[in-house]
């Protein structure tokens, strides 16, 4: 995460510690939970690749290279090229909000 203003929004949320995978999933193998650390990364400069996730251990008995494409570019969202101010942000939250009300 490299945008100001996003860093200094976050930083108003009290720090918490990590949860332990381990414990909270006792019956996962060591191949899922290392799986799960590795997508479940905040910033996504550090999160695991799509390619990387295809290679993971985890799937290694799944998998099968002949059926598999990675087509296209990257998704890129309509809001991410908006420059959005506090209120327009509000605004679109309470718009998608209502939507899912009615």
């Amino acid at each position: 995460m490299t945008d100001l203003k996003a860093l200094e929004y976050l930083e108003q949320f009290p720090k918490l510690q990590r949860a332990d995978l381990k414990i909270k999933y006792p019956g996962a193998t060591a191949d899922s939970i290392d799986f799960l650390e590795k997508v479940l990364v905040f910033n996504p400069y550090y999160r695991i690749s799509l390619e990387q996730c295809l290679e993971h251990p985890l799937f290694s008995e799944v998998r099968n290279r002949d059926k598999e494409a990675i087509v296209g570019a990257p998704v890129t969202l309509d809001f991410e090229k908006m420059d959005l101010s506090k209120d327009k942000l509000r605004e679109l939250i309470l718009a998608e909000c209502q939507y899912y009300r009615d």
